[in-house]
């Protein structure tokens, strides 16, 4: 069985979102995966080859994708990406979570996060100015929204059952 480098990055991410960033290694994946270490090295150089893999390929489905397919459909808007960013979805957090634990360990993973976090800022921006909002407030708007997600996401790590229709009413109100 040849397992595509895809295949690797995925089990990569849930070894990260369930044992932590020092848990994601070669010889652990291969086990879990059954597969000889060789399969990896015909994909990857290195476990830093993998690594950098695995948040390019959460920036790509976290962020791009989402803003990509929002704007595709034609449906950029607000109560949209609150409903995507807030989606009850265990595994995609449970990851986010665990990339933001690593990058309290690693400068250039958190220099990299704070771009990414800047494009999702950015775009939240644009679509306040879309509903009125002059350039300033729409970023401010903005980066309250990213901090209230920030801080559920991370309640969302310990499981707390939070209602966030009062919230999701605040954030949309201008």
């Amino acid at each position: 069985m040849q397992l595509s480098r895809e295949d690797w990055i995925k089990a990569g991410l849930r070894k990260l979102a369930l044992a932590g960033i020092d848990a994601v290694r070669v010889e652990v994946l291969a086990r879990e995966l059954k597969i000889s270490k060789g399969s990896f090295y015909h994909h990857f150089e290195d476990r830093s080859d993998l690594l950098e893999s695995m948040i390019d390929y959460w920036e790509e489905h976290a962020t791009r994708n989402i803003i990509n397919e929002l704007e595709v459909h034609n449906s950029p808007s607000l109560e949209r990406i609150l409903q995507v960013s807030f989606a009850p979805n265990e595994e995609n957090k449970q990851i986010e979570f665990a990339i933001y634990a690593w990058a309290k360990r690693s400068p250039e993973l958190s220099a990299r996060i704070a771009e990414i976090e800047n494009q999702r800022i950015r775009y939240v921006a644009k679509l306040y100015e879309h509903r009125g909002l002059k350039p300033a407030a729409a970023l401010s708007r903005a980066k309250l929204a990213y901090l209230v997600y920030l801080g559920w996401m991370t309640r969302f790590g310990a499981k707390a059952d939070l209602d966030m229709e009062d919230t999701f009413s605040l954030l949309l109100d201008i």
